[in-house]
């Protein structure tokens, strides 16, 4: 995957440089003479953050114009001064940065290309190198987006030693679906479309802070959606036989192919050799074979011929709800398929490399007679397995992470779990760390988590994990959350306490939950809003209440980190709000109607109306859940599972 590891401590460190001093000149901020959108963002958030810090306002300038009286300076971006420190930015790895001592400062340098800085598409290497160091050398922590949650200690000064170093990101692609795409029937429960903007603005910039980005221009996503409408009536071979009829089961509905045929394999490499000819860019060294959003179907003989032995314990960590039930293990049916792909894709690239999911009845790892290569890059998809799991469900998703791994594949995760939780405390945070470890030291490559669903009041520690570790892989979980949780000033040992609080709860809690998602026919990542109440009931609350006042009481001297704690206090209002309504007006409940939740549906729109730019959550995801979870005046056709 031409991966350059991170070596984010350890460096080799220069003269130390003061960038701001009492009595001395701060330094000055010096930009090539036609900076690109990168370096110039770049340079505005080193000036905003030392601000944050200092109370001192640095001075942009650019080569080649007029330097006022300063101290040291800061070069950002392909300067001058940089290429004659030896930097050449155009033979950095992609997304790469380089820290280097001159004369008169340091210089911060990478890779990057044209486009908007906050575009995660667009490397933006020397807005990283600016970021790492912030991280480093001021201490700079971003729990959630927004002022508030930009941790800024205060320094009086600040003396910086200069690292001498090249770095990049650990994983090639480092990616968190923005969650944004959510949108919900009652708009009243949601956003305001100008907060919506903002908000969007705000999670950008964070999400750019933690680095997200891609060293290679994977392309990938459900690659045959629109197949049957353009080949469906000329090749129906080409899709599942499901009870003797071809393509789809019903019009409109989802359908996996036919992954035996021949023909249909050429086409996928007939059709990617044409966008490879088109456009000659270096995503045509990728080619996607992701199987549409649904089981591998198709009982056709050659399908089933290619199939392996069925696992004994296939279906074991399954919820008994779950559409896996009953279905037929298709591992190795497409794991022959991709290598088959692969094969005749070699023939115009020896060094393509195939972009596939694993997925539903195709999760469990092949058998032993599979063999891929470190040119097909799996998406592990688990349909199951949401935090917390027992050990022994634990053990069994690790098992099937490792079977993928031992048939030489390329890994990268591409799981479903963070859209669990709604917007209640379901904290998991070390559960979800500990998996992470694991898959890192057994080879992942990229990340792809979907979604963002933006609960930074209530699940701020699951969040700040998932950030934190895509950069730093090899740190301890608990030395990361205390970075977290000193945010909070003198409040840091309740807020800790506060969420240890809940992490607990939600583990002890286990096996109800998974009952009552079983039993009142729920969704982990559409319907959690049905069952909140059950799960959530009003006196699980209590204990959580004394330690968020016990955390106010220990900051009431320290303004910021009284509004941090006002914070997390305001997201367990809104939860406690949701608890509530939810009891009222569950779909799981025959007798519910509008009215009997009215006044408690009421008051929470009004509190979110009141609160939507302080970004506790993201209204419109929770809108979205409630949606498909509650008893609205008018019947939709979304009140589904």
């Amino acid at each position: 995957m031409g991966l350059v590891a991170l070596a984010w401590c350890g460096a080799a460190f220069g003269r130390p440089l003061t960038v701001v001093k009492a009595g001395e000149p701060p330094a000055l901020v010096v930009l090539p003479a036609q900076p690109n959108e990168v370096s110039r963002y770049a340079a505005e958030e080193l000036v905003y953050h030392i601000r944050r810090a200092t109370g001192v306002t640095l001075t942009v300038v650019r080569e080649g114009r007029e330097m006022p009286a300063g101290g040291a300076r800061l070069y950002v971006g392909d300067t001058q001064a940089a290429r004659g420190a030896g930097i050449d930015v155009q033979q950095l790895a992609r997304e790469a940065f380089a820290f280097r001592a001159v004369a008169d400062g340091f210089v911060i340098a990478g890779s990057d290309e044209g486009g908007e800085a906050l575009d995660v598409s667009v490397a933006a290497g020397t807005l990283f190198g600016v970021y790492e160091w912030l991280e480093e050398v001021v201490q700079v922590r971003w729990l959630w987006p927004g002022e508030l949650g930009t941790f800024v200690p205060i320094h009086a000064t600040v003396v910086a030693d200069v690292p001498d170093a090249i770095r990049a990101p650990h994983f090639v692609q480092r990616q968190v679906r923005g969650g944004l795409t959510f949108k919900s029937e009652h708009p009243t429960m949601g956003f305001s479309p100008g907060a919506l903007e903002d908000y969007a603005h705000a999670q950008a910039v964070y999400l750019r802070r933690h680095r997200m980005g891609r060293a290679k221009n994977l392309t990938y996503r459900h690659a045959f959606t629109d197949w049957w409408e353009k080949y469906g009536a000329e090749h129906p071979e080409w899709f599942q036989l499901v009870n003797g009829k071809r393509g789809p089961t019903a019009p409109g509905r989802s359908y996996s192919m036919c992954v035996s045929n021949p023909e249909f394999q050429h086409k996928i490499v007939e059709l990617w050799r044409e966008r490879r000819a088109k456009d000659g860019s270096a995503a045509s060294h990728y080619l996607n074979a992701v199987e549409n959003g649904i089981m591998g179907l198709c009982e056709c003989d050659n399908c089933r011929a290619l199939d392996g032995p069925q696992p004994d314990d296939f279906l074991d960590y399954y919820a008994r709800t779950s559409k896996m039930m009953g279905s037929h293990c298709v591992t190795d049916r497409y794991a022959k398929f991709w290598l088959a792909v692969q094969a005749e894709a070699r023939k115009t690239d020896p060094d393509v490399t195939l972009v596939v999911y694993n997925y539903f009845n195709y999760y469990y790892f092949p058998s032993a007679a599979i063999t891929l290569n470190d040119h097909i890059l799996v998406g592990s998809y688990p349909s199951s397995g949401w935090y917390p799991r027992s050990p022994e469900e634990n053990e069994w998703f690790r098992r099937q992470w490792q079977g993928w791994a031992r048939t030489g594949a390329k890994l990268f995760s591409r799981g479903n779990y963070c859209l669990d939780g709604y917007n209640m405390p379901y904290v998991y945070a070390h559960q979800f760390a500990d998996e992470f470890k694991f898959q890192v030291s057994t080879g992942m490559v990229a990340t792809d988590y979907d979604a963002l669903t933006g609960q930074w009041s209530t699940q701020g520690p699951n969040i700040y994990l998932l950030m934190r570790l895509q950069t730093r892989p090899d740190e301890d979980a608990d030395r990361l959350l205390e970075e977290y949780y000193g945010a909070f000033g003198a409040a840091a040992a309740e807020v800790r306490a506060y969420f240890n609080y809940w992490e607990a709860y939600v583990v002890t809690q286990r096996e109800h939950t998974s009952a009552v998602f079983d039993d009142m026919k729920a969704s982990r990542w559409r319907s959690w809003a049905k069952v909140a109440h059950e799960v959530f009931p009003a006196a699980s609350f209590t204990p959580a209440e004394r330690l968020l006042a016990a955390a106010a009481a220990a900051v009431k001297d320290d303004a910021e980190a009284a509004q941090r704690v006002e914070f997390l206090r305001l997201g367990l209002v809104q939860a406690k709000l949701c608890s509530r309504v939810a009891g009222l007006l569950t779909l799981a409940d025959p007798h519910a109607t509008p009215e009997r939740g009215a006044a408690a549906l009421a008051e929470l729109a009004a509190f979110r109306h009141a609160h939507e730019r302080e970004w506790i959550g993201n209204f419109n995801h929770s809108a979205w859940i409630e949606d498909a979870s509650w008893v609205w005046p008018a019947a939709k056709s979304n009140q589904s599972n």
